[in-house]
């Protein structure tokens, strides 16, 4: 006999198949067969001293906890095993569950597995057919198959089944009406057939369904859908739809895609994915509009060339600038991870910018508004990372765009490129073993703002560093040979002030090129404690420059070079008590910290004013080093500069305290804060621009840092200038995201500089001080609301404000959001405070396990929510 269950479970597929409006049927279900908890547990008893329900208050519970997609396998929320719970996605309210396999052979596969059947009565006829009659079971390893009747022809392999028909494998059902099975390839016919691919969260149904015996699922006049049963917003329906589980895609072919019940795509031909693979075909159309570009229409058509290797071809359309393509080729060997991308847009039309045309109306030259027009626009990038264990590495990181304005015009449909000032073009390789690492690179970056000069090209860089430890002792052998190399000559033009149309500015520049040599031993003892540390260490530096002649100063030296000798002391203890506060036991400490730099001579004055001109981009040599921004961690480095055109020999002692409240179970920092400045012990003769500092002391730089709870952090730095009694720099910041999907962000940001008035006394330049909000806050299980507001304090004006709503089902997602920003498409051309604001609505629309319409939405939140990327992660 079947169990109780089953039994259930047949009265919905019955129901289902049949199509009567389960009244009865349903009743039925209700009073006679609803358990609590998942349906194939079984029935406890009542516990002792446990009243008995009156039929009344059986049948009202029992119709409160009515599941009528039980036949899919289908378990709500409430139902599932309490293991499934925390799996659960919040925006779906169940799970397709199969029953557990607790029968012989259940875990064989069906080769290695003999055929088993049961059933209520069997007979063999004179012409050799078997019939079995009632519940009929059949097992053969992981495959099961249910029926009312079978019929099994053993001349013709071949079984018919009659009845509310079920079979199973794992993470497959199918039902139906009738069904006829051959025994030899278990190949199947169902008619009326209703299926379920459990782990990828699909159903559906069709007049007529056949089981191939490599696993395909051939669906003929049916329908595929990921939508929750009962709500099923999207589905393919018609023609024939394949499904194949083992290769984890689908072909449909004369199908229509219907959104509640409405038909919307015909489509003669698709492909899809069964799971998260991709798959060739035609993806989601990505279609936006903008004041400036018009429509922008991109289809994508993705290429799966092999498992190793495929492509991504995008047609664009752009109403007021031209037609242009997208492509992206991505291949992985055992050795490389190799993608290209590119990008070209012929003869541009230029968009429609009506600020643009007013400044040419005004007499400004249109090569410089609107430089692009006519030109053929063009993106190239190529990435490629190598390795082979621990011998070698390789890494390749090359974009190129037609001109500066490329990303503000035109942007990218499908590609992850992206840039704001400028773009990296690096390929570097490198050898190592335990001790010893060569690095060879070429480094290059193109400018993306106008009115700046071209940096300098490292053409080439080698680095060959040592690192040996003994114990305490660490020893560092560092050795640099970089050659410096620029056009000798490059002119800049652009627009210096937008209200006059004869400030059109052009500027010239000589570039004096240079090897560069850098060595830096270093030699620490470095000693620690539960209590504390102590490393002492001393070291030896040399820079030395090989200059071109060219542009060179008469009076400067062709090979300029300074060395020195430096000894440095970092130390600090911990000391720790216990302590208690709001009935909570905590642990609180306080961490002094000593660093001491003590430098011999450099004379580095050879290094200034090399070049014939003082304004000439080669002058005080001055290729990849600048001062180290002011911070806390900033008090305990060796150098104040960033880069190797320096040797730091500013003799100073640095003092610094942090008090922390940890948490004792979790170590949480629940409050952090330190604190310290700099004491110079003599004038900085050593600086950028060989100007001497004689401030005996640094800023004060102070730092919070705070977790009260798992979910939320919150930071903040100060820099105060105690000799002026300024605040320079300061910074606040919180950030919040919990296991809800609930996320918040507060920032807020100062820097001091000095004020520049028109002659008019209007603020031209001023501090900088901004406030950013953020947050995403969920109202249900399925919608959140989305906001961001980006405030400038200074001017009294916002720079973006961001305003939507997310709905997040188990089948689709729309996002709706309305977005006012600074239009920055005149940036090199406008000053700031002249730039006016651009407001749009945008949406995106996701069908989950088909595709996608639209992907500016998520790209704007991810670039201007922090988390939010984190939050979708975590919602996976």
């Amino acid at each position: 006999m079947l169990d109780f269950p089953r039994w259930q479970r047949l009265a919905m597929a019955i129901a289902q198949i049949s199509r009567p409006r389960r009244l009865g049927l349903g009743t039925l279900g209700a009073v006679g067969f609803a358990v609590a908890g998942p349906l194939w547990a079984e029935t406890a008893d009542p516990q002792e001293g446990q009243a008995d329900l009156t039929p009344p208050q059986q049948a009202e519970e029992a119709a409160l906890d009515y599941n009528p997609y039980i036949y899919l396998d289908w378990l709500p929320a409430w139902q599932l095993p309490p293991h499934m719970q925390p799996a659960q996605a919040t925006a779906c309210s169940g799970a397709f569950v199969a029953p557990p396999r607790d029968y012989r052979d259940a875990d064989l596969t069906p080769e290695m597995a003999p055929l088993r059947a049961t059933a209520d009565s069997s007979e063999w006829l004179d012409d050799g057919t078997a019939r079995l009659r009632g519940n009929v079971h059949v097992t053969q390893g992981y495959r099961q198959l249910f029926a009312d009747q079978v019929d099994v022809n053993r001349n013709e392999s071949t079984a018919t089944l009659r009845g509310a028909i079920e079979m199973r494998e794992p993470s497959l059902l199918v039902r139906g009406r009738s069904a006829e099975i051959q025994t030899d390839s278990q190949a199947a016919q169902i008619e009326d057939a209703t299926y379920v691919i459990h782990n990828e969260f699909v159903h559906g149904s069709a007049s007529f369904a056949s089981r191939e015996a490599s696993g395909e699922l051939i669906l003929t006049d049916g329908n595929y859908t990921r939508c929750e049963p009962g709500n099923v917003v999207w589905q393919m329906r018609g023609g024939e739809i394949h499904i194949d589980n083992v290769e984890r895609q689908g072909v449909a072919r004369n199908v229509r895609l219907e959104i509640l019940d409405v038909p919307l795509f015909y489509f003669p031909y698709l492909r899809f994915p069964v799971g998260t693979d991709r798959l060739s075909g035609l993806l989601f159309p990505s279609i936006s509009n903008s004041d400036e570009n018009g429509w922008d229409v991109a289809v994508p058509y993705y290429w799966n060339i092999a498992p190793q290797m495929d492509a991504t071809i995008v047609p664009r359309y752009i109403q007021y600038r031209g037609t242009g393509a997208e492509v992206e080729v991505r291949h992985l060997s055992q050795l490389f991870n190799t993608e290209l991308r590119a990008a070209g847009l012929p003869d541009d039309k230029g968009g429609d910018d009506e600020d643009a045309e007013d400044l040419i109306r005004q007499g400004f030259p249109e090569d410089l508004v609107l430089p692009a027009k006519g030109e053929d626009r063009w993106l190239i990038n190529f990435e490629q990372q190598g390795t082979a264990g621990t011998f070698w590495r390789t890494n390749v990181d090359y974009a190129k765009v037609s001109d500066p304005d490329y990303f503000r015009d035109l942007d990218t449909a499908n590609l992850s490129v992206a840039a704001e000032t400028s773009l990296n073009q690096r390929a570097e390789a490198s050898l190592f073993n335990e001790n010893w690492t060569a690095t060879l690179r070429a480094q290059d970056y193109q400018q993306l703002v106008k009115d700046r000069f071209d940096t300098y090209r490292q053409l080439p860089r080698l680095d060959i560093d040592g690192n040996y430890r003994w114990g305490d002792w660490a020893l560092g052998l560092e050795h640099e040979i970089t050659r410096w190399d620029h056009d000798d000559e490059q002119t800049i033009r652009f627009i210096a002030d937008v209200g006059d149309p004869d400030s059109v500015t052009e500027l010239s520049r000589n570039f004096v090129n240079a090897d560069r040599v850098r060595l830096d031993y270093e030699l620490e003892w470095d000693k620690q404690w539960l209590w504390g540390y102590f490393t002492p260490g001393i070291a030896g530096r040399y820079l030395g420059y090989q200059v071109d002649e060219q542009f060179l100063n008469p009076e400067a030296s062709d090979s300029p070079e300074a060395s020195a000798g430096q000894f440095t002391l970092d130390s600090g203890l911990f000391f720790e008590r216990d302590a208690s506060a709001f009935g909570y036991n905590l642990v609180q400490t306080l961490e002094p910290r000593f660093f001491t730099l003590v430098s011999s001579k450099a004379d580095q004055s050879d290094f200034i004013d090399v070049s014939t001109s003082p304004a000439d981009g080669g002058n005080d040599l001055l290729f990849d080093t600048s001062l180290f921004t002011f911070s806390y961690d900033q008090l305990f480095r060796d150098s104040r500069f960033t880069g190797n055109d320096r040797i730091d020999d500013a003799d100073r002692v640095a003092l610094g305290l942090t008090t922390r409240i940890l948490d004792p179970v979790s170590g949480r920092d629940l409050f952090a804060l330190s604190g310290g400045q700099i004491f110079y012990l003599e004038d900085r003769e050593t600086t950028l621009r060989g100007i001497v500092e004689d401030a005996p002391r640094s800023e004060f730089a102070a730092r919070l840092e705070s977790r009260p709870i798992q979910s939320m952090r919150i930071s903040s730095e100060l820099i105060y200038d105690d000799d002026e009694g300024d605040l320079n720099r300061g910074n606040f910041s919180l950030r919040y995201l919990d296991d809800d999907f609930r996320l918040f962000n507060l920032g807020y940001r100062y820097l001091r500089r000095d004020e520049v008035l028109d002659i008019d006394g209007d603020l031209i330049r001023g501090s900088i001080e901004q406030v950013d909000a953020s947050m995403v806050l969920p109202v249900s299980p399925t919608t959140a609301i989305l906001a961001r507001a980006n405030y400038d304090i200074t001017f009294d004006r916002e720079l973006e404000y961001v305003a939507g709503v997310e709905y997040d089902s188990c089948c689709y997602m729309v996002r709706l959001a309305w977005r006012r920003t600074l239009d920055n498409d005149l940036a090199d051309v406008v000053s700031p405070e002249e730039l006016e604001f651009d407001e749009g609505i945008y949406i995106e629309f996701q069908l989950k396990g088909l595709a996608s319409l639209g992907t500016t939405v998520t790209r704007m939140l991810s670039q201007g929510i922090p988390n939010f990327e984190q939050r979708e992660q975590l919602k996976q």
